[in-house]
């Protein structure tokens, strides 16, 4: 019985050039005898190089958007997913650290409401940030340990999400928070998390924090 074709391996691909009648032919041929690199290319997606487009984030009174490139001189990759902000309440209330963004059309996945990769990513920053404000703990980065996500329901372009955490544990080592994103009323996604809290010295911030931001 004969495999099916298979695109292992097949991580360099170069499409056919229209104006040269053999390269159709040999873009054809593969030596490993699967799928030929041409045929194993992703197709053209309308989505590549379309339109880029956003809508006015409008934020309510008192964020303040979040610099996530102010301790390096290059772009990691929360500068790819925000803007997001930021404001801070009192101490030992849901409000001590608030996390807010406008669901933007690039935050969407094709049915329009956001991405659950984006929903986690932002609970992921609560976890680290939102802990380690509450803690007061400041300058140090705290690398994620374990995270669980329960998704309760979809926020759509447009939407305000806001998220915030309830510190529950806090150790020599780890802290444990459970965080939930909700718009207005609605609750639309609930996660544990853990985060570990580095020794001294270890994973510190490079650069100067402004004094109104919050620990990365």
């Amino acid at each position: 019985m004969s495999r099916p074709a298979s695109i292992v391996g097949a991580t360099h691909w170069r499409p056919a050039r229209a104006s040269s009648p053999c390269s159709a032919r040999a873009a054809r041929t593969d030596t490993r005898g699967s799928m030929s690199i041409a045929e194993s290319a992703p197709p053209a997606h309308p989505g590549f190089g379309g339109e880029f487009r956003t809508i006015p984030v409008d934020p309510p009174q008192g964020f303040k958007m979040i610099d996530f490139q102010r301790f390096n001189d290059w772009r990691n990759f929360n500068t790819h997913i925000g803007p997001l902000y930021f404001r801070r309440g009192e101490q030992g209330t849901a409000d001590a650290f608030v996390m807010g963004l406008r669901v933007q059309p690039y935050m969407c996945n094709p049915a329009g409401t956001i991405h659950g990769g984006m929903m986690m990513t932002v609970a992921d920053l609560i976890g680290g940030m939102g802990a380690m404000t509450v803690a007061g703990i400041k300058g140090k980065f705290a690398p994620t340990v374990n995270m669980s996500f329960d998704f309760l329901a979809p926020a759509r372009e447009g939407d305000w999400v806001e998220g915030r955490l309830e510190l529950m544990r806090h150790t020599r080592s780890m802290l444990f928070s459970h965080i939930w994103l909700s718009t207005g009323d609605t609750k639309i996604l609930r996660a544990s998390c853990i985060v570990k809290i580095p020794s001294e010295g270890k994973w510190a911030m490079q650069k100067t924090r402004p004094a109104d931001s919050p620990p990365a």
